[in-house]
């Protein structure tokens, strides 16, 4: 089937008592298939009775009726829109343990039977990732038997890198993460209050620089995007940024200038990865920002954002020393080349705009 065609045809809804007959003729079709466990339905399968499974997993989403050994957690059927059917259904645990980071990860899922090889499982995560994101998730882990195909392929469909493999119950498990900080270049039509403005890309092999550059012009905007805590502004009319991609570096550079091409700041985003995609270039965020401010001031942003998500076990202890080492790294270096930082971003600014 087209992908194409599925996006838009399921939705994730909360189970209610209307779906009482549904949920067991779902049930009853893996039991005919000679499948005794349902991945991600909170022990739908174990329990074999809707009533008590509703209770159960109602109070699953609250940490304090949850069951004490476990993560509070939200399950949704998934909802084919055309006619209703149930075809599917993911269970979202709000973060991680210890127990959950080895085996289990955020999400678990299922397709019934009668209803796989139709690219649903891709579009259930796909949406899951959005209840994901809503709850405050940026690292999502997911796994599954290296023996099952069709679940790996649908998580890489949706990003999923592969982190390891390991033993489990006799299985080879992979383990995979999907980053919801991937952010790619910044384009007119996602930015917020912009009207009229362009992109342009270019790749350079320069003693300097290699890589590519991208020049995002502000034409026109339908109100200013203010630096927070000032009167200055980081878009707004005639402004432009240059976004720096360099894809041997874990460092992404975005110099903004004024309307009279005046550098405002300079914002250093340390990433897991800078890469590129279907011909767009992206990094993959990992929360610490270093800052160059229109003051010349340089500040270190958001330590609290990465220690968050390191003690929801989202980013690695390796991860973390690496990004507090690169951005202290980077500070330093800073210190002792902050002029040559804005001589470098006004010669490519020139060269975007062709003012050489």
């Amino acid at each position: 089937m087209d992908r194409s065609v599925i996006t838009d045809e399921l939705e994730l809804v909360f189970p209610t008592k209307e779906y009482k007959k549904q949920v067991e003729e779902y049930l009853q079709e893996f039991i005919d298939n000679g499948e005794n466990e349902i991945a991600g339905d909170g022990r739908l399968d174990e329990i074999r009775d809707f009533d008590k499974w509703l209770e159960k997993i109602q109070n699953d989403v609250s940490p304090e009726k949850v069951d004490n050994d476990r993560i509070p957690a939200t399950l949704y059927l998934t909802i084919r829109k055309s006619d209703g059917r149930i075809v599917g259904n993911v269970q979202i645990r709000h973060y991680l343990n210890e127990r959950l980071l080895n085996y289990g990860g955020h999400i678990g899922d299922s397709v019934r039977p009668s209803e796989r090889r139709k690219g649903y499982a891709t579009e259930q995560i796909r949406l899951a990732l959005i209840k994901c994101k809503e709850l405050g998730i940026d690292n999502v882990l997911m796994d599954c038997d290296k023996s099952n195909i069709g679940s790996a392929k649908s998580i890489q469909n949706n990003g999923g890198v592969l982190d390891n493999e390991i033993i489990y119950n006799n299985e080879i498990v992979q383990r995979y993460w999907i980053s919801l900080k991937k952010r790619f270049v910044t384009t007119p039509d996602n930015f917020e209050y912009l009207k009229d403005g362009s992109l342009e890309i270019r790749s350079f092999n320069n003693p300097d620089f290699k890589g590519d550059i991208a020049l995002i012009k502000f034409n026109k905007m339908e109100k200013p995007f203010l630096i927070p805590n000032t009167n200055k502004y980081m878009a707004n009319d005639n402004y432009k940024w240059l976004e720096f991609y360099d894809y041997s570096s874990k460092v992404k550079l975005t110099a903004m200038y004024d309307e009279k091409d005046e550098p405002v700041e300079w914002y250093f985003d340390i990433a897991r990865k800078i890469g590129k995609e279907d011909g767009r270039p992206y990094e993959d965020d990992l929360y610490l920002d270093v800052l160059i401010t229109y003051k010349g001031e340089i500040k270190l942003l958001d330590e609290d954002e990465l220690k968050d998500a390191y003690d929801r076990l989202e980013v690695s202890e390796q991860e973390y020393k690496n990004a507090m080492k690169d951005a202290k790294e980077l500070i330093e270096t800073l210190k002792e080349k902050r002029n040559e930082v804005s001589k470098f971003t006004d010669k490519y600014l020139k060269i975007m705009t062709n003012k050489n």
